[in-house]
């Protein structure tokens, strides 16, 4: 499961020894290392749901109704479709992101808050087909997809916000 906790500093004192930066700095320099902390968010995402994915692929291999696999069904094959194209795009953006966060582009910063907003909500959404097409399998925690549904569903709020990534996009709009 995501290891996300609280980190609370109540009249924490650091010796100036080590102090990292100038006094002051502090959001500055958190700030700095956003963009890279998004494109990470959007690449566990995407490896969360590559993994679901990859089950509901064996599940419904193996699944039978009606005497035959689910994954004959037109339906199942759609939603299978559906969730390899989001998983493509989400891989597509965040490797986009990335090159140009290494190639110090100017539009960087949109660029990942776009990738992490994009690779979070489709990666979730296709986590969410896996456990439907689980049943109520996916749902019980015998079953991991469970447990991947609720870490995915916080990588939209982790290092900003989509919406506050959407604030980013619509600051660059006219520039894109």
């Amino acid at each position: 499961s995501q290891p996300t906790r609280a980190v609370i500093f109540e009249d924490c004192r650091v010796p100036l020894s080590n102090l990292v930066g100038k006094e002051g700095d502090g959001f500055k320099i958190a700030m700095q290392g956003l963009d890279g902390g998004r494109i990470n968010i959007g690449a566990c995402s995407l490896g969360g749901a590559q993994y679901c994915f990859e089950q509901a692929l064996e599940h419904t291999s193996v699944r039978t109704q009606f005497s035959q696999p689910l994954r004959d069904f037109q339906s199942v094959q759609f939603k299978l479709a559906t969730m390899a194209t989001k998983l493509i795009t989400s891989r597509l953006m965040i490797r986009r992101a990335g090159l140009k966060l290494e190639n110090k582009e100017l539009d960087r910063t949109v660029a990942c808050a776009m990738a992490k907003k994009v690779a979070t909500e489709q990666c979730f959404e296709v986590t969410n087909e896996c456990l439907q097409l689980f049943g109520g399998y996916g749902y019980l925690k015998d079953y991991p997809i469970e447990r991947y549904l609720r870490d995915l569903r916080v990588h939209q709020i982790l290092e900003g916000t989509n919406e506050v990534c959407l604030l980013y996009t619509s600051d660059a709009a006219d520039d894109l």
